[in-house]
């Protein structure tokens, strides 16, 4: 890798890591507890403050009652900062949603300012930290017209409620109020969406990171000897045929375009990023035409991803107009990662999977034909931070029919105002192993 085309990048990243108060990846593998906690709060907050109001207005509700059981893990207890208790978010005009956490047993959350609103419980029984008692003059209260609950029959992260808790709390709100229950599934899928820059400075951070990780794991290779599997990440290796070895046993050969995919994080946000080498054959001592081919290619592919993707359509939207981009192109869009050989024999195959970055469990928006049509239908926000995965299928009509070259790419991204900027280098060229 180039090192002279890191500079501008880090030195953009430093800038704003700094200013959120995160070391230099170069000072620190590893965040602090206490750093990592101060980052999550400050996140928190801000995340409320600007991703919140949007997410609550433009699904129309006015209320956001997220119920998290004393131990009984919920997804979105990180986001929230508690794990337990009813998490009551009210749309109450101006720029600001109240929010409260109504019978809290976590001690973690005494004196929490991120909170307007904190009423500790004491356990009735195990698990029901008491919020019963007090969140149906809470509601009526404030009077809200339609009342978002944490059930989904779609978004696993926004179906958190038990079943037990459910009834309680229609119990609690009474027939009126219990009438205007909706679902908070895209309440909660836009809230997570929503990123602050608090997350782009740990994409940075951790986007760093996983560079290190990927430039070891290539330098351990040991062409014939070292195996798929004794390399760190999803790691693979295709055929002409396009039949894949993947984390096997199977141990890097002359002629091999291997990639390795991995990502650092710890949760609060895992930033992606993959890595392209080339495995020199006797006599070769450079990159041979076809694989400088299908480097070339791929940046071409890239270019099109970036400057088409912008803030405002949904990930299906989106999705047409890439597909559509390729085409004129030359390029042939396909739905899967596999070569179709039924399709013109001169031109190159390319399969996008745009999926969301930050927490493993919502790919969501998702620019790609895999997944719900839930994760198409999401507008890409303000600071959508996703991986640029892209698989591109070369052929090779000297090998015969159907024979071809493979590439994958997964390379973190961020769409702001500008459009497509990276908070840490994507993938700057194909690596010589000899």
């Amino acid at each position: 890798m180039n090192k002279k085309l890191l500079s501008v990048p880090i030195l953009i990243w430093a800038l704003v890591a700094g200013a959120a108060g995160i070391p230099a990846a170069s000072e620190a593998q590893e965040l602090s507890d206490s750093t990592l906690e101060l980052m999550r709060k400050q996140i928190r907050r801000d995340k409320f403050d600007h991703v919140l109001p949007q997410a609550m207005r433009d699904n129309g509700v006015d209320m956001w009652i997220h119920v998290i059981r004393d131990r009984n893990p919920d997804g979105m207890a990180r986001e929230l900062g508690g794990q337990s208790g009813a998490f009551v978010f009210t749309d109450r005009g101006g720029d600001r949603i109240e929010r409260a956490i109504l019978g809290y047993t976590d001690e973690a959350l005494w004196g929490d300012d991120t909170y307007d609103i904190l009423e500790p419980g004491e356990e009735a029984f195990e698990g029901d930290p008491g919020w019963p008692g007090v969140i149906g003059e809470f509601v009526a209260a404030r009077n809200p017209g339609r009342i978002a609950v944490n059930f989904s029959g779609i978004n696993a992260l926004a179906d958190g409620i038990s079943h037990t808790d459910y009834g309680i709390l229609v119990d609690a709100l009474g027939e009126e109020y219990a009438g205007r229950i909706v679902s908070a599934e895209h309440v909660i899928g836009d809230f997570l969406a929503g990123i602050v820059v608090g997350q782009i400075a740990l994409a940075g951070y951790f986007g760093m990171i996983t560079t290190d990780v990927i430039d070891e794991e290539f330098a351990k290779i040991e062409v014939g000897v070292t195996t798929l599997a004794e390399i760190d990440g999803n790691v693979f290796v295709r055929d002409p045929d396009g039949n894949e070895n993947n984390g096997n046993d199977y141990a890097v050969q002359p002629g091999d375009i291997i990639t390795i995919l991995n990502g650092t994080g710890e949760g609060l946000f895992v930033a992606d990023l993959g890595g392209n080498g080339y495995v020199l054959q006797e006599g070769e001592t450079g990159l041979p035409p076809r694989v400088q081919k299908i480097w070339s290619e791929a940046m071409d592919v890239r270019e099109i991803l970036r400057a088409n993707i912008r803030i405002g359509p949904t990930a299906g939207e989106t999705l047409q107009l890439l597909s559509d981009k390729l085409e004129e192109a030359g390029f042939l869009y396909i739905d899967s990662d596999q070569y179709d050989p039924s399709l013109d024999p001169e031109k190159t195959q390319v399969h996008l999977d745009l999926h969301a970055q930050g927490r493993r469990d919502m790919d969501a928006p998702r620019i790609s034909p895999l997944g719900d049509d839930w994760q198409r239908d999401m507008r890409l926000p303000l600071f959508h931070s996703f991986t640029l995965e892209y698989m591109v299928h070369m052929p090779v009509p000297e090998w015969g029919p159907g024979k071809h070259l493979y590439i994958a790419f997964h390379d973190g991204a961020i769409v702001t105002p500008r459009g497509i900027e990276f908070p840490y280098p994507p993938d700057q060229g194909m690596r010589i192993i000899r």
